[in-house]
């Protein structure tokens, strides 16, 4: 792995899964990666080289691990609770354990969803026909509920394109009215296109170099991957640990 850096300089530690997904995003950003680091993990137990990965963790001190998945979706894992209570026995860190999902399975996996101390749910559109384009499936997740049912705190990741940028002004009052406090409005990585969207509104403060934006007292970022400050460490599906934070440029994944 290449060098992370010093005590407390690794914003988090990202717990990576790959195998078949619920969902299939055509911007997904585990089509970028090379495929042997893709390899179906969602049975396996523990996750291939997690005690390195913990073991990191101690020794930056990080504070947050998130369950995450480059090709699928992590609630899909089947050891989930199981890793939970791993992370929780061996991590000294006193470190956040956080979800990374689509929340279609949150509602029937509201226990497990519940150990976390917070989620964080990729959701661009209450509407089904821009959903399925965006998603490749037009159910959309009930978010309204799982924001009811939640006794954690949750953040909504919403990913503009073309198919919902005309739609993120009444996006933001639905999710502000279902309860919503903390959203992501994301660019897609490598799109530098630039929508209409926040005119006019003046950013509050910045956060890792994103505007942050108070819309009716819910908290707004707008996140560009490619001028955020961020760090993490990165545990893929395969067991290679890398030390990039943005996931198609660790490095020593180039040629492989």
């Amino acid at each position: 792995m290449e060098s992370a850096g010093a005590p407390g300089a690794v914003d988090f530690a990202n717990i990576l899964f790959a195998g078949p997904c619920n969902r299939c995003c055509p911007f997904c950003i585990g089509k970028q990666l090379p495929a042997r680091v893709n390899v179906n993990n969602l049975d396996l137990f523990p996750p291939r080289n997690l005690d390195a990965l913990i073991d990191e963790v101690n020794r930056l001190g990080i504070r947050q691990i998130v369950l995450t998945g480059t090709l699928t979706d992590p609630q899909l894992y089947r050891h989930e609770a199981r890793l939970l209570d791993r992370l929780r026995a061996r991590v000294s860190t006193g470190a956040q354990i956080s979800l990374h999902t689509n929340g279609v399975l949150a509602l029937r996996k509201m226990g497990v969803f519940n150990q976390y101390d917070k989620a964080c749910i990729s959701f661009p559109s209450f509407r089904p026909d821009t959903y399925a384009k965006m998603m490749g499936a037009r159910r959309v997740p009930d978010l309204a509920a799982i924001v009811a049912h939640s006794r954690i705190p949750i953040k909504v990741s919403c990913v503009v394109n073309e198919h919902n940028a005309g739609e993120i002004e009444g996006f933001l009052k639905q999710c502000r009215a279902i309860g919503v406090r903390r959203l992501v409005l994301r660019r897609i990585y490598g799109d530098r296109r630039e929508w209409p969207i926040l005119r006019g509104v003046l950013a509050r403060s910045h956060y890792r170099g994103n505007p942050v934006y108070d819309i009716d007292g819910m908290e707004v970022t707008y996140w560009d991957f490619e001028l955020t400050t961020s760090s993490s460490i990165n545990l893929f599906a395969d067991g290679t640990l890398g030390s990039s934070y943005l996931l198609a440029e660790t490095p020593h994944l180039a040629g492989r």
